[in-house]
């Protein structure tokens, strides 16, 4: 199993949102990815400094970790905003962009049908629904990388950065690497049972390893430490219950693993640039 079959998508929340010509959306660090597909309208999106304009028909991807902001330029502006993180993360690379190949901006060709499916879903209380979202959150990934390479070949482009080769040979070496099983089934249950207490001896224990040799293995293969991987999916799991419930933080904090509210708090501020409640409010503006 390579990198790229490790990665798994988080579905957060979506919605719906009908601005006009005056909505403006402060500078902010997004801590989560994006995808905007433009119903209607026209706006301007500064991310990272770029400034890109967008209009009715169009897929916007922002990735986490950058800086945006944006305004409406049209009387009416239409758009379904997805919200979703991935499971792998490597410091200052753009997963989706690396590894699938997706560009910035995109021109819709059917894939608005999987943004007003996962909208739908999300409005059901049917068990399968989450099964639905994930299904089709993967459809749109999928369907946006083969697009992206398309356009790609179709304009004969390869990017001067490709030709670096230093990056070919990072690229390769995290695209061939193979998921050490033992990590695998300790990430994986981490990801089913973020609430239990978990150690880096209990971790290696489960692993039927030392606890240097699985600390060392697992930094290897997921690209953080055992420890750092139980936060990130805590509070991931966290941002996903704001947004898609209306429990109280306390019990948020508690069902994720923290026993003590106030630090849940520090802890998901540090990692989102706002308390819970900031986030949960902001994400519903």
């Amino acid at each position: 199993m390579s990198v790229i079959d490790n990665i798994r998508f988080t579905f957060l929340y979506i919605d719906l949102y009908s601005m006009g010509r005056t909505w403006v959306y402060p500078e902010s660090v997004i801590p989560y990815n994006i995808f905007r597909y433009i119903v209607k309208g026209k706006a301007e999106f500064c991310i990272d400094n770029e400034e890109i304009l967008v209009e009715e028909n169009q897929i916007v991807y922002i990735p986490s970790g950058c800086s945006m902001s944006c305004h409406a330029l049209s009387d009416t502006f239409e758009f379904f905003s997805i919200r979703f993180t991935t499971s792998v993360f490597y410091e200052g690379e753009d997963v989706l962009k690396e590894y699938y190949g997706i560009p910035r901006v995109t021109e819709n060709m059917g894939e608005d049908s999987f943004f007003r499916e996962i909208y739908r879903w999300v409005k059901t209380e049917h068990t399968a629904k989450k099964c639905f979202v994930r299904g089709y959150l993967d459809l749109l990934i999928g369907s946006l990388s083969v697009r992206g390479e398309k356009i790609d070949r179709e304009k004969g482009e390869i990017k001067s950065a490709e030709y670096d080769l230093e990056k070919i040979k990072k690229r390769a070496m995290k695209t061939k690497k193979q998921i050490d099983s033992r990590v695998q089934i300790v990430a994986d249950y981490i990801v089913l049972h973020p609430k239990e207490r978990y150690t880096p001896e209990r971790m290696a224990n489960m692993a039927e390893l030392s606890k240097q040799r699985f600390s060392s293995l697992f930094k290897e293969n997921m690209g953080k430490t055992p420890m750092e991987y139980v936060r990130e999916i805590r509070l991931t799991t966290a941002a996903r219950a704001l947004l898609v419930s209306n429990d109280n933080i306390n019990d948020i904090a508690y069902e994720v693993g923290y026993e003590d509210a106030n630090y849940f708090i520090r802890e998901f501020k540090s990692a989102f640039g706002f308390t819970p409640n900031q986030y949960r409010r902001v994400a519903r503006e």
